[in-house]
């Protein structure tokens, strides 16, 4: 499903919503794009590269958070909303993850991808704070159920990342019935990394992946080497009926501003 099926859907945010310094809202003129594709660049591909466009970008929306006096980019995402099984088996994670399953379910998915912080502000919580709160405000006017993504650890090499998988394996692999399957690329069975867990692993886990489990996110039983971004991935997925209560409060207070 392209983004203009259901752009109307996203009007309440389209003008943006406040968030101290920042504001969040949907890139919609040539330049929010441009802002939105030069931060991705030199985020996933170097100080050097141009572009990050893949075939994806003309069917999802583009959420940019901004410096409110400067203008100055600050974060960025995409997300597409997913209702058809077709929709579902022709996205960005099903090129790398068999979801024959979640495509029966007959739920509304919204895939986000393409997540990034401006260089010299990963340490700014609440720059990511404020794009949650912007995807989460998005999901509910999409009356999405699900989210779903790649969640990516920056290497592409398993052995670098053994303390967090392990802890993924242990504690938020998702519903068997639920859980994607292999498809294309290089896997690796996370249960090859299931040594004895420890409590510190969770500081090995990246920021973005804490926030969804924190929202009772699941993983897949396998990640995926993404040799092209040099990254490993895991398939991460949020029930949107089942985050906490006190959690979900907390978001739609920042998704309101």
């Amino acid at each position: 499903m392209a983004f203009d099926a259901w752009k109307d859907q996203l009007k309440p945010i389209a003008l943006g919503t406040r968030f101290g310094e920042m504001q969040v809202r949907l890139a919609q003129s040539e330049p929010d794009l441009q802002a939105v594709q030069a931060l991705r660049a030199d985020r996933f591909r170097g100080v050097h590269a141009k572009s990050d466009l893949d075939r994806f970008d003309p069917l999802c929306a583009h959420l940019l958070v901004q410096h409110r006096a400067s203008e100055m980019p600050l974060a960025a995402a995409r997300f597409r909303l997913l209702v058809q099984p077709a929709d579902i088996l022709s996205s960005y994670c099903a090129q790398f993850y068999d979801l024959g399953a979640l495509a029966q379910t007959g739920l509304r998915v919204m895939e986000i991808g393409r997540i990034c912080l401006r260089a010299g502000h990963e340490d700014q919580a609440d720059i990511p704070r404020a794009l949650l709160a912007g995807l989460t405000r998005a999901a509910q006017l999409l009356a999405a159920d699900m989210l779903m993504g790649c969640a990516s650890f920056h290497g592409a090499d398993p052995a670098a990342h053994r303390k967090a998988l392990r802890y993924l394996q242990a504690r938020h692999l998702g519903p068997e019935g639920l859980r994607p399957g292999k498809g294309g690329g290089q896997s690796y069975d996370l249960h090859l990394a299931a040594d004895i867990p420890q409590p510190q692993d969770l500081r090995h886990v990246p920021a973005l992946l804490r926030l969804y489990l924190g929202l009772g996110g699941w993983v897949s039983d396998h990640a995926v080497c993404d040799h092209d971004l040099n990254t490993l991935h895991v398939f991460t997925a949020v029930d949107v009926h089942a985050i906490p209560p006190a959690r979900l409060r907390a978001l739609n207070q920042l998704a309101q501003g």
